[in-house]
């Protein structure tokens, strides 16, 4: 990755950005609970970046649950919506910096695998929404990550080149998206994703600021 190359940047949200991991990981639990099934956090590790609709495949599957597509995610979807409008969101370290300094010198946009509904929900909770002009959800592509489509729709948006584009990913399967439309990515694990595969990464930084002072080539 050539860093005088990049005119655009690309976040994630959750794992990125804000620390909402655990709410997408609780919203799974309680909907799991219902059925007699606790869902551990290391068994969540499993899934943490993945999009909804492949989550709720895979439960189904690992959990052998006799359920329709979408049963588990209707239980899910309000739980969140009713705690990101009430619940304070706490910021990933260094996050509100990092929108602050790529928004003043790069295109930016936010690439999430949630319903797009939600995801403004979050930006506008975090005092965020006003530093991205674009942002594409999971429901606007046919197949949400770890399939390229979302990131190839936003780098259609974004309007720059693959090679001018860098990602920042929290989790395996959203560096996987990335790196499949051709993008660069920095990956940025966290507690949720730390034991997943991050050998595709252009770059691993421990949080943001790493990412900021690379940028101001410190």
């Amino acid at each position: 990755m050539n860093k005088e190359n990049i005119k655009g940047i690309i976040f994630d949200l959750d794992g990125v950005l804000l620390e909402t991991e655990y709410y997408q990981w609780q919203g799974w639990v309680i909907s799991l609970r219902e059925l007699g099934i606790e869902l551990t956090k290391e068994k969540y590790y499993d899934y943490a970046g993945k999009n909804g609709k492949q989550i709720e495949k895979e439960l189904i599957r690992d959990f052998n649950l006799n359920l329709n597509e979408g049963e588990l995610l209707s239980k899910k979807e309000p739980l969140l919506i009713k705690w990101f409008e009430e619940k304070k969101l706490n910021y990933m370290p260094f996050a509100k910096e990092a929108v602050e300094f790529f928004s003043s010198n790069f295109k930016t946009a936010i690439c999430s695998g949630g319903p797009k509904d939600e995801i403004i929900l979050k930006l506008k909770n975090a005092e965020l929404i006003e530093y991205f002009p674009i942002i594409v959800a999971g429901s606007d592509v046919e197949k949400s990550k770890p399939a390229p489509d979302i990131y190839l729709k936003a780098q259609e948006l974004i309007g720059l080149s693959k090679e001018e584009c860098l990602a920042i990913e929290d989790t395996q399967y959203g560096l996987e998206a990335a790196k499949g439309a051709g993008l660069n990515c920095v990956s940025i694990p966290n507690e949720y994703s730390l034991k997943q595969d991050f050998s595709k990464a252009d770059m691993i930084c421990n949080s943001l600021k790493d990412l900021i002072e690379y940028f101001n080539g410190n």
